[in-house]
């Protein structure tokens, strides 16, 4: 198991800046991979999270990485929150795999949540589930930093530059900054996602946890003190009965890299940095 190859630590007394969620074990070690981060494994409260630093210059972060024991929205929620708690930090982020929808995406794409909202809370009627769309929206400082990264052509191709195996396509992944749904099952139905999109403006991707995390980090926030979610999903299939696990390595890679990507540009941009050090130093 992965959790072997890390040390029990005891419980320590550290600042954390950053929470990476993931849903699957592929999903951490493809983060760890990624990061070259030397974690170690501390139980906080019954929790076993994954610490580590990561530096730029003679700046530091300390990041807390954490797996959910079950699937979907209120498991990624509960995690969320109780990290939250636990290391009050600035930025909680879930990288990982998705869905997504067929025509605006393709596999080995990267979605960044614009917006998330739970496509399977609303009302259930001759057989569909019409929405209620009650979305979280990010914040729009968020997408413009998002957005300035995107500007460096680069950064495409370092993603299939670092990946350590040979990528299924020579075309580089595209980085899509849209809408994203969260459900607590998994869609193998093009029909259900035709559905989603009479009611939704360029959904982009199809997941079962975004929506729990950005909850978590809407309700632990306050006038005085905000925390801030962010979720980078590559796209695995199309929500349809052709899913398969072909794609499930390289996007959660691709997902944990990008992440990797816009840390390091937050640790270059002094206001940036200033603001993931809040109340820290």
């Amino acid at each position: 198991m992965l959790e072997s190859a890390y040390p029990l630590m005891p419980f320590i007394e550290t600042k954390v800046d950053l929470v990476v969620i993931t849903a699957l074990s592929e999903e951490k070690k493809a983060l760890k991979d990624c990061f070259g981060i030397d974690f170690k494994r501390v139980s906080r409260d019954g929790i076993h999270y994954y610490l580590g630093s990561l530096n730029y210059g003679d700046r530091q972060i300390n990041i807390a990485a954490v797996q959910p024991v079950d699937m979907g929205p209120v498991s990624a929620a509960v995690i969320a929150a109780r990290s939250i708690v636990e290391w009050n930090p600035s930025l909680i982020v879930m990288t990982g795999i998705c869905a997504g929808v067929k025509g605006l995406t393709r596999l080995g794409d990267l979605v960044v949540a614009s917006q998330v909202f739970d496509h399977t809370a609303g009302t259930y009627r001759e057989g569909l589930i019409i929405p209620f769309q009650q979305s979280i929206r990010q914040e729009h400082w968020v997408l413009q930093f998002v957005q300035s990264v995107l500007e460096d052509e680069a950064v495409f191709d370092e993603i299939a530059a670092c990946y350590p195996m040979p990528v299924k396509t020579s075309v580089k992944p595209d980085i899509h900054v849209g809408t994203m749904a969260t459900g607590s099952f998994v869609v193998k139905d093009s029909g259900y996602v035709s559905n989603l999109l009479e009611k939704t403006s360029k959904l982009y991707g199809i997941d079962m946890e975004s929506y729990g995390v950005a909850s978590a980090a809407e309700i632990c926030s306050s006038a005085l003190r905000r925390v801030t979610w962010l979720v980078i999903k590559g796209v695995v299939d199309h929500a349809d009965i052709k899913k398969t696990d072909n794609w499930h390595p390289f996007c959660a890679f691709a997902s944990a890299k990008f992440l990797h990507t816009l840390i390091y540009q937050l640790l270059s941009r002094d206001a940036s940095y200033q603001w993931l050090k809040r109340s820290r130093e």
